[in-house]
């Protein structure tokens, strides 16, 4: 009788290589301008110029790619927001960031992901999370404690922010503007009243 061999495991790309992180950025490239269903390993690799197997000899499946690319918007999306928090204007700095910020549609779009990728809720989660602290500790420094039980929470005016930040950058991408000046004129006011 044959002798049974264990199977090793399958030998990976170097993880931070120059062909990982074009994968990566291939990927979201192509989530971000044509979104998820143009995402497949013959278009990464295309998009570096290399032959499909390439893709997953770095990444066993589309989905751990994707997961990967996920962590890599995190991590450069949590540094501006660090940086933000050091500002003499955190507020400011952090709602320039959710509103102006050309991930907010690609983070969308991973959101999406999440419910059908195994591992990705897990990543966006912490992402969200991680980022909301931030903005919070943004508020609690600009708005100094309540002086009244009725005023907003930071935790509330952060969600209230976040949800505000997306619908006016997925409204103007569609060409709605209809209440968007109103909105600004408004969020300028408050900017006024705790950073003047």
């Amino acid at each position: 009788m044959p002798e049974l061999v264990e199977s090793l495991p399958r030998r990976m790309g170097p993880v931070g290589s120059a062909n990982w992180t074009a994968m990566l950025n291939a990927a979201e490239a192509i989530l971000r301008e044509e979104g998820y269903g143009a995402l497949t390993s013959r278009r990464v690799a295309e998009r570096i110029g290399a032959k499909q197997r390439l893709v997953y000899y770095y990444f066993p499946t589309m989905d751990n790619l994707i997961i990967e690319t996920f962590r890599q918007l995190s991590v450069r999306e949590l540094k501006l927001m660090s940086q933000a928090l050091e500002n003499e204007r955190p507020l400011r700095e952090v709602w320039n960031i959710c509103i102006h910020a050309g991930d907010a549609p690609l983070i969308s779009e991973f959101m999406a992901l999440a419910h059908r990728i195994e591992g990705l809720q897990d990543e966006v989660t912490s992402f969200i999370e991680k980022s909301r602290k931030m903005q919070i500790a943004a508020l609690t420094k600009a708005l100094g404690r309540p002086k009244r039980t009725d005023q907003l929470q930071p935790a509330v005016i952060a969600m209230i922010a976040t949800s505000l930040a997306l619908s006016l950058t997925r409204e103007a991408e569609l060409g709605v503007t209809l209440g968007h000046r109103q909105t600004q004129a408004a969020i300028e006011q408050f900017f006024k009243a705790f950073e003047p």
